[in-house]
């Protein structure tokens, strides 16, 4: 069908099977903008090579919840993206400390291991 019918653009959003490599190399061979989003770990290995965009993984939900504009997603992907910089202070906040070696510091770290 796509070597029948030309289309401009493909779009591979979801779980495939086998069908991920034989659905994006028909449209690569067709000439077609393909973008494709999954977070299957083992498909994404085939999108990368035969499309031109490829959503991954947690950008596959990022761009759902910006699409949609639904409040409860775009909540959702906010208190992630926070929570995710709150830990990243806390690594590099720990880490700072731990290369001024306060002896509380360490004592600290060393109950919690």
């Amino acid at each position: 069908m796509m070597m029948r019918e030309k289309p401009a653009a493909n779009f591979f959003m979801g779980s495939y099977m086998a069908e991920a490599l034989l659905l994006s190399e028909c449209g690569a061979s067709t000439g077609a903008i393909q973008i494709a989003g999954s977070d299957s770990i083992s498909q994404l290995p085939f999108f990368i090579t035969t499309c031109d965009y490829t959503l991954i993984g947690e950008e596959f939900y990022a761009a759902s919840a910006y699409l949609s504009r639904e409040p409860i997603l775009v909540g959702t992907l906010k208190a992630q993206d926070l929570a995710k910089g709150f830990l990243l202070a806390l690594i590099v906040i720990g880490a700072i400390l731990s290369l001024l070696h306060l002896p509380a510091w360490l004592d600290v770290i060393k109950d919690f291991s």
